[in-house]
C-alpha cells in the first residue's frame, strides 16, 4: 500500500479515512488509559490525535512512547480513522520515530496553559512560536507583506532596494547609529527618504519594504531601534492623493486579511471589520483645539506628544489623519503651502499610535538648500543629493509607514515586541 504524506492537517477530509499516511510534527500532549496511549501531534497547519494500542505495536515502541517528552519531534505512520462518538479524526499508529527529544523543563509552556512574561517569551522565541496564538501573529505578518506588495504592483509601483549604510542621515540629529565604514564614518539608515526622492527622476513610482535603525533611547510599547518600514514615493501627486493611496493600502490589507486569514484573526481576537470606515482627516489646529477642550492645555506650534495622543484617542479610536502641521516641526524636505507656515504634510494615526508620516516634498533645489541650512544641518553632507534636483526633478510626495506598529494594531497586540520575531531595543541584543 502506498503511504500518503499528510502535510496539511487542516485539509483532512473523508477521502483520507482508512488510508495509511505519514505525519510529522511535535507532541503537544500525551495521556494513557491502560493499554491505550493518546498523543496530540501539532504542526504549523493544525493538530491531530494519535492513538497507540499496546497490543498492535512492538514493546520497544510502546516503551519509547511512554517516556516521550512533550514538544519532542516525531514522524509517524498509521491509518486515519473518523471517531464518530467524539467527532474527531484519529491516526491509529503503526510506526513512530522520535526525530528529536525535547529536554525538560522547558523555559515556557507552548500550549499556553501556563502564562509567560514577554521577556521569557522573547528569550525562548522559537519555542514560543509553537503556541498557535503567537504563531498567528507571524502568519498575519507574512500575509500582510504579500498583500502590500500586491497592492503596489497593481498600482504600477516598482520595488527598490536602497543602501542601509550611508554617509549622512536623511534627517540628521542624534538618532543615528554611527559605524566605521573602512576609513570613513558611516551611519545606519534611518529611512530611504533621500534615495526614494532621487529615484523620482526616472521611476515616478517606487516603494521599499526594509529594515531601518534609530538610536532613540525610548522605552515604550511602540518603539524599537531596528524596525521595518513601508515607504513609497510618487511623482506629481498632492497631499490628498497621497493620503488616499495610504488609506487604500491599509484597507486593501485589512480586506484581504478578513477574507483569507480569519483563523489567525480569531485566535488573536482581532475584529478588523470596525476599521473599514473612511479615515477621518483633521488638521493640526483641530488637534490643538481638541486637546484644549479635553483639559490638556497646548499652545499652537507645540509638537504633539505621546501623552497628547493618548488624550486625543478619547475622540479618535480607529485610523485617522492629522494634516497641515506647522513647517518648523516637520523635516527639511517637506514642502509648505505658498505664503504659509503650514506644511503639506500628514501623519496617519491609529488611536494613540502614530503609524505613518508623509507629505509633499520640496523639489526646487534652492528651497531645499535653504531648508537644510535653516534646520542647522551641514549642506556639504547633502551635495550628492542636491545635485539630482538640478537634473529635472518632478514634484513628488510619499510616506513612511511603520510595518511593525501596523502589525501590532492588526494583530490586536499591546506591545510592538510581540509583533517582531527578534526585537531590538536598548536592553535586548540577544537572541
Amino acid at each position: 500500500m502506498v503511504n500518503i504524506y499528510l502535510e496539511n492537517l487542516d485539509e483532512i477530509d473523508e477521502s483520507f479515512y482508512g488510508k495509511t499516511v505519514n505525519v510529522s510534527g511535535w507532541i503537544e500532549d500525551s495521556r494513557s488509559i491502560g493499554s491505550l496511549m493518546f498523543l496530540t501531534l501539532r504542526n504549523t497547519t493544525g493538530k491531530l490525535q494519535l492513538i497507540i494500542k499496546k497490543n498492535l505495536v512492538p514493546e520497544e515502541l510502546w516503551n519509547q512512547v511512554v517516556h516521550l517528552t512533550r514538544q519532542s519531534v516525531v514522524d509517524t505512520n498509521g491509518t486515519l480513522a473518523y471517531n464518530e462518538k467524539n467527532n474527531i479524526v484519529e491516526l491509529i499508529i503503526k510506526q513512530l520515530t522520535i526525530l528529536n527529544s525535547a529536554e525538560h523543563p522547558l523555559p515556557l509552556d507552548p500550549t499556553g496553559r501556563v502564562d509567560s512574561g514577554l521577556d521569557v517569551i522573547l528569550d525562548a522565541r522559537p519555542l514560543s512560536l509553537r503556541k498557535p496564538e503567537i504563531q498567528s501573529i507571524f502568519k498575519l505578518r507574512h500575509n500582510s507583506l504579500m498583500y502590500i506588495r500586491e497592492f503596489f504592483i497593481k498600482n504600477n509601483f516598482i520595488e527598490v532596494n536602497t543602501p542601509k549604510i550611508l554617509s549622512q542621515g536623511a534627517e540628521g540629529g542624534a538618532t543615528l547609529f554611527k559605524t566605521q565604514y573602512f576609513d570613513k564614518p558611516g551611519f545606519l539608515a534611518q529611512s530611504p527618504q533621500l534615495y526614494k526622492e532621487q529615484l523620482m527622476l526616472a521611476f515616478e513610482r517606487v516603494y521599499e519594504i526594509s529594515h531601518y535603525f534609530r538610536a532613540e533611547k525610548s522605552n515604550t510599547t511602540r518603539h524599537l531601534n531596528e524596525f521595518v518600514s513601508i515607504d513609497f514615493e510618487w511623482s506629481c501627486k498632492n497631499n490628498s492623493e497621497t493620503m488616499d493611496l495610504c488609506e487604500d493600502l491599509v484597507k486593501y490589507l485589512i480586506n484581504n486579511l478578513i477574507k483569507n486569514n480569519s483563523k489567525e484573526l480569531g485566535l488573536l481576537n482581532s475584529d478588523l471589520n470596525h476599521h473599514l470606515d473612511a479615515f477621518d482627516r483633521i488638521t493640526y489646529e483641530d488637534v490643538i483645539n481638541d486637546l484644549n477642550s479635553l483639559d490638556n492645555k497646548k499652545n499652537y506650534g507645540d509638537d504633539i506628544t505621546e501623552h497628547d495622543l493618548v488624550i486625543l484617542s478619547a475622540k479618535h479610536k480607529s485610523f485617522y489623519f492629522i494634516t497641515d502641521w506647522p513647517s518648523n516641526i516637520k523635516p527639511f524636505y517637506i514642502s509648505s503651502y505658498e505664503d504659509s507656515e503650514l506644511s503639506m504634510s500628514f501623519d496617519l494615526q491609529f488611536s494613540n499610535i502614530e503609524l505613518s508620516s508623509g507629505g509633499v516634498r520640496i523639489h526646487d533645489v534652492n528651497k531645499l538648500k535653504s531648508n537644510i541650512e535653516r534646520s542647522g544641518l551641514d549642506i556639504k553632507n547633502f551635495e550628492s543629493h542636491l545635485q539630482t534636483f538640478k537634473w529635472g526633478m518632478p514634484p513628488h510626495s510619499g510616506l513612511g509607514l511603520g510595518f511593525d506598529r501596523l502589525i501590532m494594531v492588526l494583530a490586536n497586540r499591546k506591545n510592538i515586541r510581540e509583533a517582531v520575531l527578534y526585537p531590538r531595543d536598548q536592553d535586548r541584543l540577544d537572541p
